[in-house]
């Protein structure tokens, strides 16, 4: 589809693919419900709160339809199923992507886990997004099996399902520039790349910014997060059976 016929339907110039309607639809931005029809073309949203044709429709009337949730941070691993019986478990109840730091199963299969997990990430109705694990092993204490160096890492850099580098843990080694820390953060330079830092706070905080860590989800009051946001990182903030961040 052209451009300017994605425009032109849009406008209801011509019909839409698929047409739902009846339906409300939930904005999350706002946290409205906005009434009138769904228009889609291409497998792309091209309208929503207008009355449209369509080549098909389905009355989805009483019902509320939602944007797919995001796990914007996730180890699938540690849960102990494959990303296989984690999309059959987890994708009916609406997580339509999964950012994933395959990091567990990194750390004892080193680079052959994580192209197992690159290739199932292809195979599944959620999109699974990966970030490679930037900290194989965790600390120098760690003997898991692997080890990861930049090399490694860069060679995995350009399969469609990465997005940047995972969590970077280490961030004593940052903040001292740690030779093996400098050659991941060279390499993946101007891209995404997460952060872990519990309780960093000042010039130390400032200083892991300023490495090009773009998140952070280690926050648990309200002030630690405060003074990263502040500082340009952006919070994820946990929740579940584990976690219980909110309350912060």
């Amino acid at each position: 589809m052209s451009l300017e016929t994605r425009i032109a339907q849009a406008r209801g110039e011509g019909p839409a693919d698929l047409v739902l309607r009846g339906a409300e639809v939930l904005c999350t931005v706002t946290g409205e419900m906005i009434a009138g029809d769904v228009a889609i073309s291409d497998g792309i949203i091209i309208g929503i709160g207008a009355s449209y044709e369509g080549r098909e429709s389905i009355d989805l009337s009483g019902q509320v339809l939602v944007p797919g949730f995001i796990d914007t941070h996730l180890h699938i691993e540690s849960s102990l199923v494959t990303p296989f019986e984690f999309d059959r478990c987890v994708a009916p109840r609406g997580v339509t992507t999964a950012i994933c730091d395959p990091h567990e199963i990194a750390n004892v299969a080193g680079a052959a886990g994580i192209r197992y997990f690159l290739d199932a990430s292809t195979r599944t109705v959620m999109d699974i997004r990966v970030n490679l694990s930037s900290c194989v092993p965790s600390t120098h204490m760690e003997t898991a099996g692997a080890a990861l160096d930049a090399q490694a890492l860069i060679a995995l850099a350009d399969h469609p399902q990465i997005i940047g580098l995972a969590e970077f843990m280490n961030f004593p080694g940052v903040i001292h520039r740690d030779p093996g820390c400098m050659e991941k953060l060279h390499a993946f330079a101007g891209g995404h790349i997460d952060g872990h830092a519990p309780l960093l706070s000042g010039r130390d905080l400032n200083a892991y910014v300023s490495a090009g860590i773009r998140t952070e989800h280690e926050s648990t009051s309200a002030a630690e997060a405060r003074e990263k946001l502040q500082k340009g990182l952006r919070c994820l903030i946990r929740e579940g059976s584990v976690s219980k961040d909110m309350v912060a």
